[in-house]
């Protein structure tokens, strides 16, 4: 009997262990999770530096030579900057920012009446403002920005567009005030570091150049300049997460994602796109005799021409890895680029303007992410310019004389950025660059027979809509269970 209660009491024992056991205090550690991973922000300092290209066009006149001309100017750029962001939501970032180029955008200013040129530059300016951005992926910003700017234009030693001899007057260097616009796209490529692309325009207003020296004042010249530039370069973010002290990217950070392309190709098809955007053109032009080959203005002008630029067009894309895109292009440009056509030797000016391009090449592209793409392009490019009549310069009186329209024939060079938002549809953020053949205009009509050498470049930046064909949503991500 004894033995039957001991075997009972161990059974309740081992049964009511556990039980008791699960009241009492545990002397184990608890467990310790991995902290998260630092959210990304865009709240702070940075510094940034750049180089690109840019080009000018001034409304000029003389009380003289009263008709209104435009000359041109371009050349080379570097930027250096800072600014600080804050990001309101997952979506919004507003921030300020200041920056100083420097770069030499050598062009022409012209006195028509007395028959003399020169080359001011614009060889710095200054900005500062605020921007607006929307987050298209946590590390990809496309923004616009606005504020107030100011460049300085160089003196412009003056000679005889004739002889090309010096005349002994000149202008002077001023500073011009004024306001400025543009967009750009930031996207992250390495913990911190940044590349960014930005257009911009600016407005620097009008100013009355005195035109004085040895041969005494010869009268203002009313000079109003545009500006458009276009620059890449890199951004360095103070504190971005994971990377808190400067230092360079390496190699397998940039390269990393050239790995196979998925299985579903999104990116894979033919599209059509549709824009509409602003150009400038500048145009190196001399006057020489067609019987003899003899120079009649022997000094380099450069005359200018801006306004509305379209673009409607059509490629087909093929995804070759999960990061890189290659395809083929093709484009047709309506547009109203109107400049002014000048031939001192008579004493003539006219509008000219470039009425429509055409352009098919290739362009490379980076996903960014599977709905957002950076790439460039290139390839040959056709440019149509109308007839030009020509008036007198200094009554603005038909002369009876004008150019026959051409055609030109040159390459081109550009890049941008295309972002889904709303299946099959893309926004595009687009900017390229043209150069043309040179064209010998004879004038005709009555007077003396003159040729007029015109080569142009042309710069243009559009906004526009993508529609691709049998567009694919990017596939969910595979479900993975924990057990």
């Amino acid at each position: 009997m004894k033995t039957f209660h001991w075997t009972l009491g161990l059974a309740a024992a081992l049964v009511a262990g556990p039980a008791l056991a699960a009241d009492l205090p545990s002397t184990k550690a608890p467990p310790v999770y991995a902290p998260p991973p630092p959210a990304f922000s865009w709240s702070g300092f940075y510094l940034d530096a750049a180089g690109g290209y840019g080009e000018w066009s001034a409304n000029t006149s003389t009380a003289v030579a009263g008709i209104n001309q435009i000359q041109g100017g371009r050349g080379f750029l570097g930027r250096v900057g800072g600014g600080f962001d804050y990001q309101f939501t997952d979506h919004l970032v507003a921030g300020v920012f200041g920056d100083g180029t420097f770069g030499r955008m050598t062009g022409i200013i012209q006195d028509a009446g007395a028959g003399v040129s020169g080359s001011p530059n614009q060889n710095w300016s200054w900005a500062a403002g605020g921007r607006l951005g929307w987050l298209l992926t946590p590390d990809l910003l496309v923004y616009g920005n606005a504020g107030f700017t100011q460049a300085h234009f160089t003196s412009a030693t003056l000679y005889g567009s004739f002889t090309g001899a010096f005349t002994g007057n000149s202008t002077p260097g001023f500073n011009a005030d004024g306001w400025f616009a543009g967009i750009g796209a930031e996207t992250m490529f390495a913990p911190g570091w940044f590349w960014r692309t930005e257009y911009r325009f600016a407005d620097y207003g009008g100013r009355d150049l005195a035109d004085t020296g040895a041969l005494g004042p010869l009268g203002n010249i009313h000079f109003h300049p545009i500006v458009q530039t276009i620059t890449s370069g890199v951004v360095y973010k103070f504190g971005w997460p994971d990377f808190n002290a400067p230092g360079i990217p390496s190699f397998t950070q940039i390269t990393d994602g050239f790995g196979p392309a998925p299985a579903a190709t999104n990116w894979t098809g033919i599209y059509a796109d549709a824009g509409i955007g602003y150009g400038i053109w500048s145009a190196n032009t001399s006057v020489f005799d067609p019987i003899t080959g003899g120079c009649l203005v022997c000094a380099a002008q450069r005359q200018g021409g801006r306004g509305v630029y379209g673009s409607v067009g059509a490629g087909y894309d093929y995804q070759l890895t999960n990061k890189i895109v290659a395809g083929v292009l093709g484009e047709f440009n309506p547009s109203d680029l109107r400049g002014t056509l000048v031939d001192q030797a008579d004493g003539l000016a006219g509008s000219i303007s470039q009425n429509w391009a055409w352009a098919a090449g290739g362009r490379l592209g980076w996903l960014v992410s599977p709905a957002v793409m950076t790439y460039v392009k290139a390839g040959f490019t056709q440019a149509r310019f109308g007839g030009a009549g020509l008036q007198s310069a200094f009554t603005g009186a038909a002369s009876g004389i004008s150019t026959a329209g051409f055609t030109a024939d040159g390459w081109f060079l550009g890049g941008g950025i295309e972002a889904e938002f709303a299946p099959g549809w893309f926004w595009r953020a687009d900017y390229r660059y043209a150069e043309y053949g040179s064209h010998d205009l004879p004038e005709l009509g009555a007077g003396l027979p003159t040729t007029i050498h015109f080569r142009p470049e042309e710069q243009s930046a559009t906004l526009g809509l993508v529609y691709k064909f049998n567009w694919a949503a990017p596939a969910p991500a595979p479900l993975v269970t924990k057990y």
